[in-house]
């Protein structure tokens, strides 16, 4: 019974991450929009969104699923990226500063937990949640067909700052731990005092 409660939210984790080649492969073969590119999307984005609630509740929440999760969260909205740079390069080159600096940012908190403890971070803080909303409203207009560039523009400077608030945690951290919603939890952390955890957040 034990094996089969941890087997459901590693599904989900692994469902999603198939959902990337599958994605990339549709928009190479039709260079096509629509339907079935936003399905997938939801449908990886449900999956992020109950494998965590589904382990919580069921008991069986690890620090390696967290990192699967986390892993496999960039590797699906990479490749939801890649197809959206497919159907709208100009967009994507015309912004493409900013997404050099989103790459440039992305492995600073791993190399910070790593240098510090030997470990590779999984913070999921409240700001990577809300930019994983915003990715979500932004690249389903984007996959539908749309070019919605103040909306695109947003969406960016939420990813660079929730990309700085994950640094600060690594920093402020003083040993590793998984689901600090801020880098002002992580101080408390960093103070020795406590504070409160939503279940469906954190």
């Amino acid at each position: 019974m034990e094996k089969i409660k941890k087997a459901i939210p590693w599904s989900l984790v692994i469902f999603r991450l198939l959902l990337a080649p599958v994605m990339i492969t549709w928009t190479l073969q039709t260079h096509q929009s629509g339907w079935f590119l936003v399905a997938c999307l939801w449908a990886a984005m449900i999956s992020d969104i109950f494998d965590g609630i589904i382990a919580r509740n069921l008991g069986v929440a690890s620090n390696s699923l967290r990192k699967w999760d986390a892993n496999v969260d960039i590797v699906f909205w990479l490749a939801a990226g890649v197809s959206i740079w497919l159907l709208n390069g100009k967009l994507i080159q015309d912004h493409l500063y900013f997404i050099i600096v989103l790459f440039i940012l992305e492995p600073v908190s791993d190399l910070i937990n790593f240098v510090k403890f030997r470990k590779s971070g999984c913070a999921h803080n409240w700001l990577s949640k809300l930019w994983g909303i915003n990715l979500l409203i932004t690249f389903t207009i984007l996959l539908a067909g749309y070019e919605p560039v103040v909306l695109f523009r947003i969406c960016l400077i939420n990813g660079l700052i929730s990309q700085i608030d994950r640094i600060i945690i690594s920093s402020l951290l003083p040993k590793p731990e998984c689901d600090i919603p801020s880098c002002y939890h992580a101080w408390l952390r960093r103070k020795g005092k406590p504070f409160k955890r939503f279940k469906l957040l954190n």
